[in-house]
């Protein structure tokens, strides 16, 4: 077979693997990963009008130079969807803080990490082992007669929003209220979204921060020690604080990165931790259970694919391998994370691993600034399941609903066992 062959022959096989992972219920895409990453490394996605990148080292160098790959302006976003650019919720979503680029992205990170620092979040401590021990105890009680429960909807997804809701300073029971919206927004963003998703949208979008914008107003009049009051307080040191836009951004953004990924990332864990029950004693403590979490992060990544994409300022080379300028970049980062050159036997589930390489939070500018939290509040269900719930196991073998862009289940039953 002459190169071009060659070359042809591999095109036409990565891009049935990228069909296969972009098909429902894919339960295990790592050795399509694999073949990715050891076959076609970069590899131009037509399905996703952009490159895709699988080795580490490749992922986290456009992750860490936002120069060269910075993020997509507004404008650009709506080449690629102009029915949606005609809608706020979508606006709001394209001009938050994770599609900024410097300097509005250093001056608005600077100012939302001051909600973010180290005592605040360690001040949640308490507030988040009690919620998901509450909820843990919720599932025991309605399991306790050998009941079938669904643990996404009965734990999974509440944890995460009502420690959300606790950081932003929201009564605790509009966790319901933004079940029900914060999905409903990030329709804007979905290709496949009809007209009457792209409007409702908008209305969920308006519910919400009309909602939020209460609380504003109240805490600059009356200021409390929660996330809503660190935003909108005044700070001598910046000479341009956050515009009432901008918050609006800033809190759609908090609210859909920590909610559908957080919840993803608990099941996963659990679903981890059931099929690994030897770990289960590690997990009683805090310590512990984090490094349970950092490994299952890194060997089942719930959000295997960045959710947006970034572009080549000019032509750069991976190896042999040519990304022409103005070109979108999309980091599959489930395949990063089992990158043999950065972790060894990375298909081996293993929280004792020292110093994992992982991209699940991101990197460079954007790393996630609700890590620890998001590591906290998975690491307190694990504690609480382990302890109260000795008995958890699978009603039924969960059933994935998708690869890409996150590792969801359609299905996940669980019960009390004798």
């Amino acid at each position: 077979m002459n190169p071009e062959d060659h070359q042809h022959s591999a095109t036409s096989e990565a891009a049935q693997v990228l069909g296969r992972l972009l098909a429902p219920g894919q339960d295990d895409p790592y050795p399509l990963y694999d073949w990715l990453r050891t076959h076609e490394p970069v590899y131009f996605a037509p399905p996703l009008g952009s490159y895709v990148l699988t080795r580490f080292e490749d992922c986290s160098y456009v992750m860490k130079n936002p120069t060269l790959f910075p993020a997509p302006d507004a404008e650009t976003f709506s080449r690629f969807m102009p029915e949606q650019s005609a809608y706020d919720a979508f606006k709001v979503l394209v001009t938050s803080i994770v599609n900024a680029n410097p300097p509005q992205h250093t001056r608005l990170r600077r100012l939302v990490a001051r909600a973010f620092t180290p005592r605040r979040v360690e001040s949640l401590k308490h507030g988040v082992m009690t919620i998901a021990r509450d909820h843990v105890a919720k599932v025991g009680a309605q399991s306790a007669d050998g009941a079938i429960i669904d643990f996404h909807h009965e734990l999974s997804v509440p944890v995460p929003l009502q420690v959300m809701a606790r950081l932003l300073g929201l009564p605790l029971d509009d966790d319901r209220l933004l079940a029900d919206l914060i999905p409903r927004i990030i329709n804007v963003v979905d290709p496949s979204s009809d007209t009457a998703a792209l409007k409702d949208a908008d209305v969920a979008l308006h519910t919400l921060l009309d909602r939020l914008w209460d609380l504003v107003e109240r805490r600059r009049a009356e200021p409390a020690d929660d996330l809503v009051s660190a935003l909108v307080a005044p700070d001598a040191t910046e000479s341009a604080p956050l515009t009432d836009d901008e918050l609006k951004a800033v809190f759609v953004a908090l609210l859909t990165a920590g909610f559908e990924t957080s919840a993803t990332a608990l099941d996963i864990a659990v679903h981890t931790l059931l099929h690994h029950p030897e770990h289960r004693a590690a997990i009683l403590d805090f310590d512990g259970a984090l490094r349970f979490v950092d490994e299952v992060l890194r060997w089942d990544a719930p959000a295997p694919m960045s959710a947006g994409f970034r572009y080549a300022a000019e032509d750069v080379r991976f190896g042999e391998h040519l990304v022409p300028a103005g070109s979108p970049v999309r980091v599959l980062l489930g395949a990063a994370n089992r990158d043999p050159a950065a972790n060894p036997l990375p298909e081996l589930f293993d929280p004792s691993r020292e110093a994992p390489r992982s991209l699940a939070f991101g990197n460079g500018i954007h790393h996630c600034l609700g890590m620890n939290l998001a590591r906290m509040e998975i690491a307190a269900v694990l504690m609480a399941i382990a302890e109260g719930l000795p008995g958890l196991r699978f009603a039924e073998e969960p059933v994935r609903r998708r690869s890409l862009p996150l590792r969801d289940f359609a299905s996940f039953k669980v019960q009390l066992g004798g």
